[in-house]
Protein backbone atom coordinates (compact mmCIF):
# COMPACT_ATOMS: atom_id res chain seq x y z
CA UNK A 1 0.00 0.00 0.00
CA UNK A 2 1.28 3.30 -1.28
CA UNK A 3 2.45 5.72 1.32
CA UNK A 4 0.40 9.21 1.21
CA UNK A 5 2.12 12.45 1.25
CA UNK A 6 -0.19 15.97 1.45
CA UNK A 7 2.19 19.20 0.36
CA UNK A 8 0.13 21.91 1.76
CA UNK A 9 0.11 25.67 1.36
CA UNK A 10 -1.72 28.52 2.49
CA UNK A 11 -2.35 31.49 0.53
CA UNK A 12 -3.90 34.92 0.80
CA UNK A 13 -3.73 37.57 -1.80
CA UNK A 14 -0.78 36.03 -3.93
CA UNK A 15 -1.71 35.38 -7.12
CA UNK A 16 1.25 35.77 -9.17
CA UNK A 17 3.33 33.81 -5.92
CA UNK A 18 0.87 30.97 -5.74
CA UNK A 19 1.11 30.76 -9.71
CA UNK A 20 4.67 30.12 -10.06
CA UNK A 21 4.69 27.84 -6.87
CA UNK A 22 2.22 25.72 -8.33
CA UNK A 23 3.99 25.80 -11.24
CA UNK A 24 7.36 24.36 -9.81
CA UNK A 25 5.17 21.74 -7.96
CA UNK A 26 3.95 20.55 -11.19
CA UNK A 27 7.42 19.99 -11.82
CA UNK A 28 8.49 17.84 -8.76
CA UNK A 29 10.68 15.01 -9.17
CA UNK A 30 8.05 11.71 -8.84
CA UNK A 31 9.33 10.25 -5.88
CA UNK A 32 7.97 6.38 -6.90
CA UNK A 33 5.51 4.06 -6.83
CA UNK A 34 5.94 3.82 -3.37
CA UNK A 35 3.80 7.42 -2.45
CA UNK A 36 0.90 8.76 -3.32
CA UNK A 37 1.22 12.59 -3.49
CA UNK A 38 -1.84 15.32 -3.10
CA UNK A 39 -1.21 19.35 -3.38
CA UNK A 40 -3.85 20.88 -0.89
CA UNK A 41 -3.96 24.89 -1.22
CA UNK A 42 -5.64 26.79 1.88
CA UNK A 43 -7.54 30.28 0.64
CA UNK A 44 -7.33 32.66 3.40
CA UNK A 45 -9.28 35.21 2.04
CA UNK A 46 -13.02 35.15 2.30
CA UNK A 47 -13.35 36.32 -0.92
CA UNK A 48 -12.00 32.81 -2.10
CA UNK A 49 -9.74 34.44 -4.39
CA UNK A 50 -7.27 31.97 -5.53
CA UNK A 51 -10.23 29.51 -6.30
CA UNK A 52 -10.37 29.88 -9.79
CA UNK A 53 -6.08 29.90 -10.29
CA UNK A 54 -5.89 26.53 -8.48
CA UNK A 55 -9.17 25.17 -10.40
CA UNK A 56 -7.01 26.54 -13.36
CA UNK A 57 -3.98 24.29 -12.67
CA UNK A 58 -5.95 20.69 -11.62
CA UNK A 59 -5.79 19.69 -14.87
CA UNK A 60 -2.41 20.52 -15.50
CA UNK A 61 -1.35 19.46 -11.75
CA UNK A 62 0.20 15.35 -12.18
CA UNK A 63 -0.90 15.31 -8.38
CA UNK A 64 -4.60 15.40 -7.24
CA UNK A 65 -5.07 19.21 -6.57
CA UNK A 66 -7.30 20.22 -3.93
CA UNK A 67 -8.65 23.81 -2.71
CA UNK A 68 -9.89 24.58 0.37
CA UNK A 69 -11.59 27.67 1.89
CA UNK A 70 -10.56 29.42 5.14
CA UNK A 71 -12.38 32.74 5.99
CA UNK A 72 -11.10 33.00 9.58
CA UNK A 73 -8.37 35.24 8.89
CA UNK A 74 -5.05 34.39 10.20
CA UNK A 75 -2.37 31.56 9.35
CA UNK A 76 -3.24 29.50 12.15
CA UNK A 77 -6.50 28.74 11.36
CA UNK A 78 -5.49 28.24 7.47
CA UNK A 79 -2.58 25.92 8.85
CA UNK A 80 -5.28 24.02 10.84
CA UNK A 81 -7.66 23.55 7.79
CA UNK A 82 -4.63 22.06 5.30
CA UNK A 83 -4.11 19.41 8.67
CA UNK A 84 -8.12 18.94 8.54
CA UNK A 85 -8.11 18.30 4.68
CA UNK A 86 -4.63 15.76 4.59
CA UNK A 87 -6.20 13.66 7.23
CA UNK A 88 -5.66 10.25 6.75
CA UNK A 89 -2.26 11.00 5.17
CA UNK A 90 0.82 9.49 6.42
CA UNK A 91 3.08 12.82 6.02
CA UNK A 92 2.19 16.59 5.74
CA UNK A 93 4.76 18.50 4.29
CA UNK A 94 4.24 22.48 4.46
CA UNK A 95 5.59 25.12 2.26
CA UNK A 96 4.88 29.20 1.46
CA UNK A 97 3.21 30.49 -1.52
CA UNK A 98 5.58 32.38 -1.82
CA UNK A 99 8.46 30.20 -2.15
CA UNK A 100 9.46 27.88 -5.46
CA UNK A 101 10.83 24.12 -4.70
CA UNK A 102 13.47 22.54 -6.64
CA UNK A 103 12.57 19.73 -8.52
CA UNK A 104 14.10 17.25 -6.06
CA UNK A 105 12.39 18.96 -2.54
CA UNK A 106 9.75 16.74 -2.10
CA UNK A 107 11.81 13.54 -3.22
CA UNK A 108 14.74 14.53 -0.91
CA UNK A 109 12.18 15.14 2.40
CA UNK A 110 10.99 11.50 1.96
CA UNK A 111 14.23 10.24 1.14
CA UNK A 112 15.81 11.97 4.36
CA UNK A 113 12.70 11.03 6.49
CA UNK A 114 13.29 7.07 5.32
CA UNK A 115 16.99 6.69 5.92
CA UNK A 116 16.44 8.50 9.21
CA UNK A 117 13.45 7.53 10.70
CA UNK A 118 12.73 11.06 11.78
CA UNK A 119 8.97 11.93 12.76
CA UNK A 120 9.77 15.99 11.04
CA UNK A 121 12.44 16.74 8.27
CA UNK A 122 12.97 20.60 7.55
CA UNK A 123 15.46 21.93 4.86
CA UNK A 124 16.84 24.74 3.41
CA UNK A 125 15.14 27.87 2.66
CA UNK A 126 17.08 30.08 -0.07
CA UNK A 127 15.96 34.02 -0.32
CA UNK A 128 15.27 35.05 -4.21
CA UNK A 129 15.49 38.81 -4.59
CA UNK A 130 13.14 40.15 -6.92
CA UNK A 131 15.58 43.41 -7.01
CA UNK A 132 19.61 43.23 -6.90
CA UNK A 133 19.92 43.38 -3.03
CA UNK A 134 21.94 46.62 -1.49
CA UNK A 135 25.04 46.19 -0.19
CA UNK A 136 24.12 46.47 3.42
CA UNK A 137 21.53 43.49 2.79
CA UNK A 138 24.55 40.91 1.18
CA UNK A 139 27.69 41.62 4.13
CA UNK A 140 24.85 41.36 6.93
CA UNK A 141 23.52 38.55 5.70
CA UNK A 142 20.19 39.25 6.66
CA UNK A 143 18.25 37.15 4.62
CA UNK A 144 20.21 34.42 5.04
CA UNK A 145 19.02 31.26 7.10
CA UNK A 146 21.26 28.72 9.32
CA UNK A 147 21.98 25.46 7.30
CA UNK A 148 23.09 22.06 8.78
CA UNK A 149 24.22 18.57 7.72
CA UNK A 150 22.02 16.22 5.96
CA UNK A 151 20.99 14.08 8.83
CA UNK A 152 21.89 16.41 11.55
CA UNK A 153 19.40 16.72 14.27
CA UNK A 154 18.35 20.29 15.62
CA UNK A 155 15.75 21.61 17.97
CA UNK A 156 12.97 23.85 15.50
CA UNK A 157 11.56 23.51 12.20
CA UNK A 158 9.41 26.33 10.32
CA UNK A 159 6.40 25.50 7.88
CA UNK A 160 8.48 27.28 4.87
CA UNK A 161 9.89 23.89 4.51
CA UNK A 162 9.05 21.09 6.35
CA UNK A 163 7.76 17.19 6.54
CA UNK A 164 5.62 15.93 9.22
CA UNK A 165 4.72 12.64 9.77
CA UNK A 166 1.11 11.61 11.08
CA UNK A 167 2.22 10.88 14.57
CA UNK A 168 3.26 13.98 15.28
CA UNK A 169 -0.39 15.66 15.25
CA UNK A 170 -2.32 14.71 18.36
CA UNK A 171 -5.32 12.65 17.37
CA UNK A 172 -8.16 14.41 17.07
CA UNK A 173 -6.80 17.53 17.98
CA UNK A 174 -8.84 19.79 15.51
CA UNK A 175 -6.34 22.75 15.93
CA UNK A 176 -2.43 21.45 16.23
CA UNK A 177 -1.54 25.09 15.15
CA UNK A 178 -2.36 27.09 18.53
CA UNK A 179 -4.46 29.94 16.96
CA UNK A 180 -4.11 32.04 19.98
CA UNK A 181 -0.79 32.83 18.48
CA UNK A 182 -2.19 36.26 16.63
CA UNK A 183 -2.73 36.50 12.83
CA UNK A 184 1.25 36.95 11.78
CA UNK A 185 1.74 32.86 13.13
CA UNK A 186 3.91 32.05 15.14
CA UNK A 187 1.88 28.73 15.79
CA UNK A 188 4.14 27.06 13.97
CA UNK A 189 7.11 27.50 16.13
CA UNK A 190 4.69 26.20 19.16
CA UNK A 191 3.74 23.57 17.21
CA UNK A 192 7.31 22.41 16.57
CA UNK A 193 8.57 23.13 20.20
CA UNK A 194 5.88 21.30 21.77
CA UNK A 195 6.90 18.28 19.53
CA UNK A 196 10.08 18.53 20.87
CA UNK A 197 9.42 18.40 24.12
CA UNK A 198 7.09 15.35 23.10
CA UNK A 199 10.16 13.38 22.16
CA UNK A 200 9.93 13.75 18.64
CA UNK A 201 12.84 14.57 16.39
CA UNK A 202 13.85 17.18 14.17
CA UNK A 203 16.11 16.46 11.38
CA UNK A 204 18.09 18.65 8.53
CA UNK A 205 17.84 17.54 4.93
CA UNK A 206 19.98 20.31 2.87
CA UNK A 207 19.45 19.39 -0.53
CA UNK A 208 15.64 19.70 -0.22
CA UNK A 209 15.36 23.15 -1.05
CA UNK A 210 13.01 25.95 -1.65
CA UNK A 211 13.53 29.66 -3.05
CA UNK A 212 11.80 32.21 -0.96
CA UNK A 213 10.98 35.06 -2.82
CA UNK A 214 12.12 38.56 -1.28
CA UNK A 215 10.37 41.50 -2.85
CA UNK A 216 12.12 44.93 -2.69
CA UNK A 217 9.30 46.02 0.33
CA UNK A 218 10.99 43.63 2.36
CA UNK A 219 14.74 44.75 1.52
CA UNK A 220 14.98 47.79 4.12
CA UNK A 221 16.25 47.66 8.06
CA UNK A 222 12.96 48.13 9.49
CA UNK A 223 12.21 44.97 8.28
CA UNK A 224 14.62 43.11 9.38
CA UNK A 225 14.12 44.20 13.03
CA UNK A 226 10.65 43.82 13.26
CA UNK A 227 10.91 40.30 12.36
CA UNK A 228 14.13 39.19 15.01
CA UNK A 229 11.59 41.51 17.79
CA UNK A 230 8.59 38.79 16.59
CA UNK A 231 11.40 35.80 16.73
CA UNK A 232 12.13 36.57 20.25
CA UNK A 233 8.16 37.52 20.87
CA UNK A 234 7.42 34.01 19.99
CA UNK A 235 10.53 32.38 21.54
CA UNK A 236 9.11 33.69 25.01
CA UNK A 237 5.34 33.50 24.57
CA UNK A 238 5.89 29.87 23.68
CA UNK A 239 8.31 29.16 26.65
CA UNK A 240 5.48 30.66 28.97
CA UNK A 241 2.71 28.40 27.32
CA UNK A 242 4.84 25.45 27.04
CA UNK A 243 7.85 24.95 29.59
CA UNK A 244 6.86 28.24 32.20
CA UNK A 245 8.97 27.51 35.40
CA UNK A 246 10.42 30.75 37.17
CA UNK A 247 14.02 29.54 36.75
CA UNK A 248 13.54 29.35 32.49
CA UNK A 249 11.62 32.82 33.03
CA UNK A 250 14.89 34.20 34.55
CA UNK A 251 17.47 32.48 32.30
CA UNK A 252 14.62 34.09 29.54
CA UNK A 253 15.19 37.47 31.09
CA UNK A 254 18.59 37.29 31.51
CA UNK A 255 19.30 36.33 27.81
CA UNK A 256 17.19 39.14 26.35
CA UNK A 257 19.02 41.39 28.36
CA UNK A 258 22.59 40.50 27.63
CA UNK A 259 21.09 40.75 24.11
CA UNK A 260 20.49 44.10 24.47
CA UNK A 261 23.82 44.69 25.85
CA UNK A 262 25.35 42.80 23.55
CA UNK A 263 23.89 44.95 20.93
CA UNK A 264 23.97 48.87 22.25
CA UNK A 265 28.02 48.89 21.94
CA UNK A 266 28.09 46.84 18.26
CA UNK A 267 25.30 49.11 17.04
CA UNK A 268 27.29 52.46 18.26
CA UNK A 269 30.97 50.93 16.82
CA UNK A 270 29.07 50.16 13.57
CA UNK A 271 28.35 53.96 13.06
CA UNK A 272 31.99 54.11 12.05
CA UNK A 273 31.75 50.66 10.16
CA UNK A 274 28.80 50.51 8.02
CA UNK A 275 25.37 49.90 7.70
CA UNK A 276 25.24 46.29 8.11
CA UNK A 277 27.55 46.12 11.53
CA UNK A 278 24.71 49.04 13.01
CA UNK A 279 22.14 46.38 11.76
CA UNK A 280 23.43 43.53 13.25
CA UNK A 281 24.08 45.30 16.63
CA UNK A 282 20.39 46.42 16.59
CA UNK A 283 19.25 42.83 15.79
CA UNK A 284 20.51 42.02 19.02
CA UNK A 285 18.65 44.86 20.55
CA UNK A 286 15.49 43.93 19.03
CA UNK A 287 15.81 39.94 20.22
CA UNK A 288 16.07 40.93 23.38
CA UNK A 289 13.42 43.44 23.44
CA UNK A 290 11.34 40.76 21.84
CA UNK A 291 11.91 38.08 24.38
CA UNK A 292 11.57 40.30 27.37
CA UNK A 293 7.89 41.53 25.82
CA UNK A 294 6.83 37.57 25.73
CA UNK A 295 7.98 37.09 28.84
CA UNK A 296 5.68 39.60 29.82
CA UNK A 297 2.67 38.21 27.99
CA UNK A 298 2.50 41.06 25.15
CA UNK A 299 1.76 39.31 21.96
CA UNK A 300 3.12 40.86 18.70
CA UNK A 301 1.30 41.01 15.33
CA UNK A 302 1.33 43.41 12.26
CA UNK A 303 -2.23 44.70 13.74
CA UNK A 304 -2.29 44.82 16.99
CA UNK A 305 -0.43 44.93 20.61
CA UNK A 306 -2.39 42.50 23.26
CA UNK A 307 -1.52 42.00 26.73
CA UNK A 308 -1.95 38.59 27.82
CA UNK A 309 -2.43 36.93 31.20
Amino acid sequence: MATTVAVCALTYNRPVGLAALLASLAKLEDPGDAYEVKVIIVDNDPAESARPLVERWQGDMPWELVYASERRRGIPFGRNTAVRMARGSDFIAFLDDDELAETNWLAELLRVQRSTGADVVTGTVLPLFEEPPPTWAVEGGFYERPRFATGQRIDYARTSNVLIAARVFPPGDPAPFNEAMGLNGGDDTHFFQRAVNQGFSIVWADDAIVHDSVPASRVNPWWVLKREYRRGNTLSLCLRDLQDTWWRRLRRAANGCLHIARGIPQALVGLSRGRAATLTGLKHISLGAGLLTGLAGIRYDEYTVVHGS
